[in-house]
């Protein structure tokens, strides 16, 4: 299940920020949440709790956009990409888990 609440503002994106994004998104953005393009914070967690509770259906392999819920796209569905991303993650992972152990085995592997 993928989720994508849409652009939420008032969530402390921009935090980090300059002082003039900070205050575009602090003051200007919440007024988008009154037309298609953002999302309130109120109704991002209600879309989230629906897809929770079951009360919108999603079946496995779906994604939810804000309130309706999707097939996600065709890459998502690819077996080989899939495999490829895994080997990464776990090429990756272990790389660092060997620096960090100091040795060529791991630590803790089950």
């Amino acid at each position: 299940m993928g989720y994508n609440p849409g652009f939420v503002p008032g969530t402390g994106l921009a935090r980090n920020a300059g002082p003039v994004a900070r205050f575009t998104m602090r003051r200007v953005t919440p007024v988008l949440t009154l037309t298609p393009f953002a999302t309130s914070r109120t109704a991002a967690g209600r879309h989230l709790a629906d897809l929770v509770l079951g009360v919108t259906e999603a079946p496995s392999g779906s994604y939810a956009d804000r309130g309706r819920t999707a097939p996600s796209s065709a890459e998502s569905y690819d077996q080989r990409r899939e495999q490829e991303l895994w080997e990464a993650v776990e090429r990756l992972t272990t790389t660092r888990q060997r620096r960090r152990s100091g040795s060529g085995h791991l630590r803790n592997r089950t």
